[in-house]
């Protein structure tokens, strides 16, 4: 064994995956550089070939997968056997300076994340590998705020306090998107390291395409969780706001242009579409309170509508609204079998009167739904619930 547990000033996290090229100078150059205080954690990810047996060569811990199950269950194992709260990711193909580690180190006694920075002119990376990385910072800037560039290193050091906070669930190259879209939303102080990216040894496991489309379906689906606002609430308001418009126009008759008509059946669009803007800022609030479980800070409009106030007012409302509503549909339909059954003629009134019926009952169950939740908003806001991680003790 390295060291004592007592002693460990940081845990160095090796994801490996048929890497028996690469890692013998990766621990070899750890060797040389970090003294005994530091942990070095090779995690063989299920490998085909000699690099777990590669591992047990070197003064440091072996955990294995019996099956290869990603590069983000890698380092999500390396997180829940690591021994310091300091902990430091590294890919075991040799492409990243180890002489960077100390530095991270010494930034992480300040900060919650180091972020180490691959030069820009990247002669040891191929070009598709280059564009996707712009693509992805740009993007991650655009939709997230991440500042800076180059969010997908392979080299960046975290407090374990604080990736616990993140609730991680990326299995694979996805993962380090995943971090730092949680660090940002956690509000985690962070910084940024320069480094010189090497050659690699041994086969390149990421697949670009593939794993490309992955990383952008995690960027996307981060931001429906932690970003509700911008892509659930205020496009809901928008279509709303235009479907109201559109159903008070057409309630007065059709228009007719000499382009293009619309009467009753776009009326019945432009109320359905009323309902369906509605649902989808219930989608949103959903979404922000899903955030909260994965450690997102509860926005101010969150809390305003888990109000008390609010709540019981959208629930009365909603109530009152659903019960005016069900009268007024079941008139119509009685009056129209009192006289008979025969042609209807209330086409409009009945679609409108049912419309409210539903969006009653959407509104009553809205309130219901956020008043479950209510208790935890509180705990959150009060400071008893997950909150960003303290900082840690230096080490020795």
């Amino acid at each position: 064994m390295r060291h004592m547990a007592s002693a460990v000033s940081a845990t160095i996290i090796l994801p490996a995956y048929n890497e028996e090229s690469a890692l013998p100078q990766v621990l070899k150059e750890l060797a040389r550089v970090l003294d005994d205080s530091y942990e070095i954690m090779v995690i063989d990810d299920g490998s085909s070939d000699r690099t777990g047996a590669v591992a047990e060569g070197f003064n440091c811990r072996l955990v294995r997968h019996q099956k290869n199950r990603g590069k983000g269950a890698a380092m999500r194992t390396g997180i829940a056997e690591a021994r310091s709260d300091f902990i430091v990711f590294m890919d075991a193909d040799a492409t990243y300076p180890v002489s960077a580690v100390p530095q991270i180190v010494r930034l992480l006694r300040t900060h919650d994340l180091v972020r180490c920075q691959r030069e820009r002119s990247v002669e040891n990376m191929n070009t598709v590998n280059r564009l996707g990385n712009a693509v992805f910072d740009r993007l991650l800037r655009m939709l997230h705020g991440l500042e800076g560039h180059d969010h997908l290193s392979g080299l960046y050091g975290v407090r374990r306090t604080a990736l616990l906070a993140m609730n991680l669930e990326s299995r694979g190259f996805e993962i380090e998107v995943e971090i730092g879209i949680k660090a940002q939303a956690l509000k985690l102080s962070r910084c940024t390291l320069p480094i010189t990216y090497q050659a690699r040894l041994g086969e390149k496991k990421l697949r670009a395409w593939r794993d490309g489309c992955i990383i952008l379906g995690r960027i996307f689906v981060l931001l429906l969780i932690y970003n509700p606002l911008a892509t659930f609430i205020i496009p809901g308001f928008v279509i709303m706001l235009l479907s109201i418009a559109g159903a008070a126009l057409l309630g007065r008759g059709p228009v007719i242009t000499p382009y293009f008509g619309l009467s009753i059946h776009s009326f019945i669009v432009a109320t359905l579409g009323v309902l369906a803007a509605f649902q989808l800022i219930i989608f949103g609030m959903a979404a922000a309170l899903y955030g909260l479980e994965a450690g997102s800070k509860a926005p101010m409009w969150l809390v305003w509508v888990s109000s008390r106030a609010v709540r019981l007012t959208a629930g009365i409302a909603g109530f009152l609204l659903a019960l005016t509503a069900g009268i007024g549909t079941v008139g119509i339909v009685v009056r129209w079998i009192a006289e008979g059954a025969g042609i209807f003629l209330e086409t409009q009134r009945l679609v409108l009167s049912a419309a409210l019926l539903v969006w009653g009952m959407q509104v009553l169950s809205a309130a219901f739904f956020v008043s479950i939740f209510a208790g935890r908003l509180r705990r959150l806001d009060a400071g008893d619930g997950r909150q960003p991680p303290a900082q840690a003790a230096e080490p020795k």
